[in-house]
């Protein structure tokens, strides 16, 4: 019985997932009676970090950051993946904002910049 429910439940998970996916970039063009949602990519360099749990800080710190939609910290690589409203924030108002709380980490934009 439990690996029934555990089954379903995982089914459900894995059903969802795309269409969630896919109800975010469908959202991203206009369409009729929406609201158009607009997410910017930008790459940030991150120092200060020692480990793994460093990472989870910046990220957690990030995701606190207004207009900012998500984040994925790399630890290995130093790397910030930030993707944000355009109407609400900018790379340099994210890097601003997030250096100003002096939390031990420092970031700053990579050459890339905005994708």
């Amino acid at each position: 019985m439990l690996r029934t429910k555990i089954a379903f439940l995982c089914g459900l998970l894995a059903a969802m997932v795309p269409s969630a996916a896919l109800s975010q970039e469908s959202s991203k063009t206009a369409t009729p009676g929406t609201a158009n949602l607009q997410v910017t990519r930008c790459a940030l360099k991150v120092n200060g970090m020692i480990c793994g749990g460093c990472a989870g800080m910046v990220e957690k710190r990030l995701l606190k950051l207004e207009g900012v939609r998500a984040a994925k910290v790399e630890f290995k690589t130093g790397e910030a993946q930030v993707e944000f409203d355009p109407k609400k924030t900018t790379p340099e108002k994210i890097v601003a904002a997030f250096n100003q709380a002096n939390s031990g980490f420092r970031v700053e934009k990579t050459k890339s910049g905005a994708e």
